[in-house]
């Protein structure tokens, strides 16, 4: 008894540390990167709702709401925009722990820690108006099913019903890989019956009073969240608009080319590919249950992501959980002590890093340096013959020595390169590295000098009045909401066109080509870079190259410029 609670104990405080590692890399300079246009849209929503201003709510109310409480306990800031989501991400984290009868208590441990420093989920977990509301909400819900908690499955049901069309392909592919894995297919494959696979709905599938306890709190939860407990009443339709939102994607033109989504796959989810097809491997030749009824959710996701004509990159997320889920059945294994050989597979270890770290700085150097076409083929033969060698150095370990030796340490080493890797990306998709990288997660551009032109602002403002904020600001034929949400302090009046109509306001923000001989006369301009937006479509191998590694790309730049009336300098108020 007194051991069995020590080893829970001992669970759950990995658990609580996976958390707290989550929660920290997404709470971490969160509000340090200005708001994006898209990310400005969902914030200035929940800012219209704490003014009680009219708006119309878009399609994922429960970021809207959720935020707005945010902004009213807390302030108005890229930071609380962005709470929301990152609370979510983390939250996601303790998901594995539910599931740990399926998966077992290692690999479930194992999984809590991938989904708390995966580049993609990490990525999107720091984004205003994120979809992973929707995710997490919609994962709860199958979670609390599973353990017959009917009420919790309704409210985390009723929220994912109100978190966006991304709901619906998770949906769709869970609903998918079930029927397949009851068909005769698929079920003759697997060892096991399909009821202890992951995708076992729970023992009460057709109890009426299941259904009828769910339907009452899924109800219950999106009137009140959705109406705002009955504040406002926009978020009901809304979220019921992400329905015909999500399929009417299924006949409209096309957004992110395929390619895109599987180049971006690859490099951030370097690790978790490579071992879950090792792990697939080893589930089908076993007949594993467990693992065929992930492989085939992995594979639904993939066709309905990749075939659906107006994709995004976030729709990855649904590739992104099975295939976490596979690998982290595979690494548990590795997790065990070393029976024999100790230092042999420490050894092992050590070396299969080295060589790896050696094969990593050669493709670093064809990525990054400029060379010609035969020293970037030596470099390529050079990469190659190391992954070579290392491969015939585990043969030769396991002939002349133990298998056991050379697999536990050669996979221990080759994971610890591989885990690295991962946390370098994630650093990188999170917008923690030390310079300014360009990820493939947002679906806009990013907005460059905000910080820049805020402080100019507030220079201008402290010169002609003392405090800060004072001046009328016109923004004239720039339509950026992540300028409108920039400027909220100084309630810019927005015109869509350049013309002032014969209005002089103090402050001007106008597009780089914008000029008249009025403003020229009466004002001083100074140009800020506003929209960056990588040139993903025009990329060549070598920018896609450098880009796995520095996520650094090729750019086109958008600048407006601040116009200024003459009289707010201090030199005009001062002729000495």
């Amino acid at each position: 008894m007194i051991e069995e609670s020590r080893n829970r104990n001992f669970e759950y405080g990995f658990y609580a540390l996976a958390f707290g590692l989550s929660i920290s890399i997404r709470l971490l300079h969160l509000g340090e990167i200005p708001l994006g246009d898209n990310e400005a849209r969902w914030a200035l929503q929940a800012l219209d709702l704490t003014k009680g201003q009219q708006f119309v709510m878009g399609s994922q109310p429960a970021y809207v709401i959720l935020t707005a409480f945010a902004f009213f306990i807390l302030q108005v800031s890229n930071f609380t925009a962005r709470l929301v989501p990152a609370i979510f991400g983390a939250i996601l984290t303790l998901a594995p722990y539910i599931f740990r009868d399926r998966l077992g208590k290692r690999p479930a441990l194992v999984l809590a820690f991938l989904l708390a420093v995966d580049p993609g989920l990490l990525a999107l977990s720091r984004q205003a108006g994120s979809p992973l509301l929707a995710v997490t909400a919609l994962l709860f819900s199958w979670a609390a099913w599973r353990k017959e908690n009917h009420r919790a499955a309704g409210i985390w049901i009723g929220i994912a019903l109100l978190g966006g069309p991304l709901l619906w392909p998770g949906i769709l592919g869970l609903a998918l890989t079930y029927g397949l894995l009851r068909s005769p297919l698929v079920s003759g494959i697997q060892a096991s019956p399909v009821e202890t696979s992951l995708t076992s709905l729970g023992h009460n599938l057709f109890d009426r009073k299941s259904w009828i306890t769910f339907a009452a709190f899924t109800a219950g939860t999106y009137i009140l969240l959705g109406s705002c407990f009955l504040l406002v009443s926009g978020g009901l339709s809304a979220g019921l608009a992400s329905i015909p939102i999500y399929f009417s994607g299924w006949v409209g033109p096309t957004s992110v080319p395929a390619l895109r989504l599987l180049q971006g796959l690859v490099v951030y989810e370097f690790m978790a590919i490579l071992v879950a097809i090792v792990g697939l491997v080893r589930g089908l030749i076993k007949r594993d249950g467990l693992v065929i009824s992930l492989g085939v959710w992995l594979i639904v996701s993939s066709v309905l992501t990749i075939a659906y004509p107006f994709r995004q990159v976030a729709d990855l997320v649904w590739l992104i959980i099975p295939l976490l889920t596979l690998a982290s059945l595979e690494i548990s294994r590795h997790f065990v002590p070393i029976q024999n050989g100790k230092w042999e597979t420490l050894g092992m270890a050590v070396f299969t890093g080295a060589i790896l770290f050696f094969a990593a700085q050669n493709y670093s150097a064809i990525a990054l340096v400029s060379m010609d076409q035969s020293a970037a083929q030596l470099r390529w033969w050079i990469l190659l013959g190391a992954i070579g060698m290392l491969m015939i150095s585990i043969v030769m370990v396991a002939l002349g020595w133990s298998v056991s030796t050379a697999v536990q340490g050669s996979v221990w080493g080759a994971l610890s390169v591989l885990f690295l890797y991962t946390l370098s990306t994630s650093m990188a998709s999170g917008g923690l590295r030390t310079y300014h990288t360009y990820e493939l997660w947002p679906t806009g551009p990013y907005t460059g000098q905000a910080e820049a032109l805020l402080a100019q602002m507030k220079d201008l403002s402290q010169w002609k009045s003392g405090v800060n904020a004072s001046l009328d600001v016109t923004v004239s034929g720039v339509d950026s909401p992540a300028l409108v949400w920039a400027l909220r302090d100084w309630n810019p009046r927005v015109l869509p066109d350049s013309n002032l109509s014969g209005s002089t306001p103090s402050v001007v923000i106008a597009p780089a080509e914008f000029s008249s001989t009025e403003i020229l006369s009466t004002y001083r301009g100074e140009d800020f870079t506003w929209r960056i937006t990588p040139a993903w479509d025009q990329g060549l191998l070598p920018d896609w190259l450098r880009w796995s590694i520095m996520h650094d790309f090729p750019r086109s730049d958008e600048k407006i410029i601040l116009w200024v009336r003459s009289d707010v300098f201090v030199d005009s108020q001062n002729s000495q």
